[in-house]
């Protein structure tokens, strides 16, 4: 008899001890996470990350920021049907993901010439241009990218350029898959170690 009375303590403690163990992990997972505040700040400072939800680049820049991807200030870019939405087109965003910037885009390079695309019309790079005009140029906009970066920059005018820094306007957008490091000193925000 004391067997099955011992069994069953035994039995009460080990099922409180998981439920404890499921508690903590649950308030660990819902606790703030690394980049809340970055995100947070990204929306505060006027940042907009425009993307698509068939977009695996997209996709892959929201989970650069693990939990913290919902206060990015994302705007969704397709229908379900997967045409672009209203604010999309208005705003000319033609490949994704893009972010745009309240204050322009500060960029440091050393690249003294980097490769410039011209506008071109639907679907037709200029001739003569570099093979990877063909993948990034605009209908809109220049397009500017630089060797040691894996994005491009569409600006509606040319950007200042002092020594290693080039400067563009509000109104340029950032395309392709943006470092945190990138999108951080954009805003002058300080990335957790």
């Amino acid at each position: 008899m004391e067997s099955k009375q011992t069994k069953f303590i035994l039995l009460v403690i080990a099922i409180i001890i998981v439920v404890i163990g499921i508690g903590l992990v649950v308030n660990k997972v819902q606790g703030p996470d690394k980049y809340d505040g970055f995100a947070q700040s990204l929306k505060a400072n006027g940042a907009e990350f425009y993307g698509a939800f068939w977009c695996p680049h997209c996709q892959a820049q929201k989970a650069l920021f693990g939990n913290s991807k919902k206060y990015l200030p994302y705007i969704e870019c397709s229908n379900p049907d997967k045409s672009s939405t209203q604010i999309c087109i208005d705003k000319k965003i033609e490949n994704f993901p893009t972010w745009m910037f309240k204050n322009g885009i500060t960029l440091t390079s050393s690249d003294t010439i980097p490769t410039i695309c011209s506008i071109i019309t639907k679907d037709k790079a200029a001739t003569g241009e570099a093979e990877i005009c063909a993948q990034v140029a605009s209908q809109y906009y220049k397009t500017w990218v630089f060797s040691n970066h894996k994005f491009s920059i569409k600006s509606p005018v040319e950007p200042v350029h002092t020594g290693d820094v080039w400067k563009f306007p509000v109104g340029s957008e950032i395309t392709g898959e943006v470092p945190l490091e990138f999108l951080a000193a954009q805003i002058g925000y300080t990335l957790p170690q």
